[in-house]
């Protein structure tokens, strides 16, 4: 029987920056023959205007532990799928059980929780740099993967909990649309380290191309961490067939073949069912989209105080963007509520009645609003410095009998409200348009622009100055305008520059933006109130 093809999904989706994406740093001891601290491999960089360049890629890990091996690799595209499912936050937090499940692994015992322990010590002091022909290599820094992580094992619950927080500089670079896409369910069921890091070569490689013709030393060397190929071609596709075969079985490589033995150059062509992850992330199935929503939902409803049970039920339950706003709504109320002192039995049977009721249905959406409103009134009358010695009773209260205490005109006024708000965010996804896309790009161009500006030094602001005075004086307008004025326009042009060399491009920024879009796109501006 022929082995099912794991189904492409948003929910599987793993990032990785895209210049660490581009360094094979796992190696295994049986392929070195010994524990690898430190790596160095050729390869290219990718600069913020887009170019490459190629550099020496330089990787160090733990000095005792060495670099992360093929399962530690497992962990860290886990930890690239949590990082997408939580919207590029930079502190992910995790249980055993959520890496255990995108691992495919359905026991967790603590033979896992030791290899967790062990990857975390391997990631911690794994860090790189890319140094160019042109660099001083006592001047290129090193850069840190995580800046730090935490586990810990609850030995009462029997609970895992762990977290990563990524450095600034790699997390900023995501953020800015530098991020490659896998399929983690893909990669899972690949079998051996050579079949994964071809998987994330062929991820990027197959977006721009069907089909590739590639030296293989430079493929295994650069690509698949091989430190030392053999020095002969057959005896390298020893190494690489296998890797070939499974990529054919989960339907990403098409076919593969010796185009010239004497110049070790193999064809790789892309299979006619895969659609790379990037153009699958652009044009999300919404049925994707819903999987994603389901599982923010759970993670949202538990943090507020749901039981796990009850919170996986109600998000299976949504289906549409309306009813995932409502369920998050419903875990900041519940929250609201108990910070203000009410008792957390009674906070959760309000929400749980409501709920229950439906967030689809006007009893279970009036429920939500009731509750919205008396936080709002509570909030209020603490704003005009009244003194209320139980604020949680008068929530309570108001509750219970709203119209006796607010007034049904009142109620009906607050609730067009939030329909109103409810529909400017819904509106906000619809802003798929051309034209309103590209003036958010050129905001943020120029946004970005004005803080790489402000955080040049005096010394290099002056010397761009001068060089822009030097042209402008060419202009007939130089003279015409003030000296407010030429100031302006001169650091509006260094600016300009800047935007063009530094800002990432149009493409780089969408991408982001469409992850975003597809993680959460119920999400709530933060001036909107309940």
């Amino acid at each position: 029987m022929s082995k099912l093809v794991p189904k492409p999904s948003l929910l599987h989706l793993s990032v990785e920056e895209e210049n660490l994406a581009a360094i094979p740093f796992a190696v295994l001891e049986r392929r070195v023959g010994k524990r690898v601290g430190k790596l160095q491999i050729e390869g290219t960089k990718l600069l913020p205007d887009g170019t490459e360049v190629l550099v020496s890629w330089q990787v160090q890990g733990n000095t005792e532990l060495g670099l992360p091996t093929e399962q530690d690799l497992d962990i860290f595209v886990a930890l690239g799928a949590l990082t997408f499912q939580n919207n590029f936050a930079k502190t992910i937090t995790f249980t055993g059980r959520e890496i255990a499940k995108i691992l495919g692994i359905q026991s967790v015992h603590g033979k896992f929780y030791q290899r967790l322990k062990i990857a975390m010590d391997r990631f911690i002091p794994l860090r790189f740099r890319g140094i160019a022909a042109t660099d001083r290599h006592e001047e290129v820094k090193w850069l840190n993967v995580f800046q730090e992580a935490s586990f810990t094992l609850d030995r009462e619950s029997g609970r895992c909990v762990g977290s990563v927080t990524w450095t600034d500089k790699v997390i900023q670079s995501m953020n800015s649309g530098f991020f490659r896409v896998l399929d983690a369910g893909r990669y899972m069921e690949l079998d051996g380290i050579t079949g994964k890091h071809l998987y994330r070569f062929l991820a990027v490689a197959f977006e721009k191309t069907d089909m590739m013709v590639i030296d293989a030393r430079k493929l295994a060397i650069e690509h698949l961490g091989i430190i030392n190929p053999p020095k002969y071609l057959s005896r390298l596709m020893q190494t690489l067939e296998p890797a070939f075969d499974q990529l054919i079985g989960i339907e990403v490589l098409g076919s593969y073949h010796i185009v010239e033995a004497e110049r070790w150059e193999i064809a790789l062509r892309r299979h006619r069912n895969y659609v790379p992850e990037r153009k699958m992330l652009l044009s999300p199935d919404p049925a994707d989209t819903r999987e994603l929503n389901q599982v923010y939902c759970i993670k949202r409803l538990e943090k507020a105080s749901f039981p796990e049970k009850l919170a996986q039920r109600y998000a299976e339950g949504a289906q549409t963007k309306a009813e995932f706003y409502q369920l998050e709504r419903a875990a900041r109320l519940l929250e609201a509520l108990l910070e203000s002192g009410v008792v957390i039995h009674v906070a959760l049977s309000l929400i749980r009645n409501a709920l229950d009721a439906g967030v689809a249905t006007s009893e279970g959406l009036r429920a939500l609003d009731i509750c919205a409103i008396a936080l709002d009134t509570c909030r209020q009358k603490k704003a005009a410095g009244q003194n209320m010695k139980n604020p949680a009773g008068l929530l309570i209260k108001l509750i219970k009998d709203p119209e006796a205490l607010l007034g049904e005109e009142s109620i009906d006024s607050a609730r067009k409200a939030f329909r109103q708000q409810e529909q400017t965010i819904f509106a906000q996804q619809e802003l798929a348009e051309q034209r309103a896309l590209v003036m958010e790009y050129e905001q943020y161009r120029d946004e970005t622009a004005r803080l790489l500006f402000d955080e040049l030094t005096e010394n290099t602001r002056a010397n761009l100055r001068k060089e822009k005075t030097e042209l402008f004086r060419q202009q007939t307008r130089y003279e015409k305008l003030d000296a407010k004025a030429r100031a302006q326009e001169i650091d509006d042009l260094i600016c300009h520059d800047l935007a063009r060399r530094e800002v990432p491009p149009f493409e780089k920024w969408y991408i982001r933006r469409r992850a975003q879009q597809a993680v959460l796109p119920f999400g709530v501006p933060r001036n909107i109130a309940n």
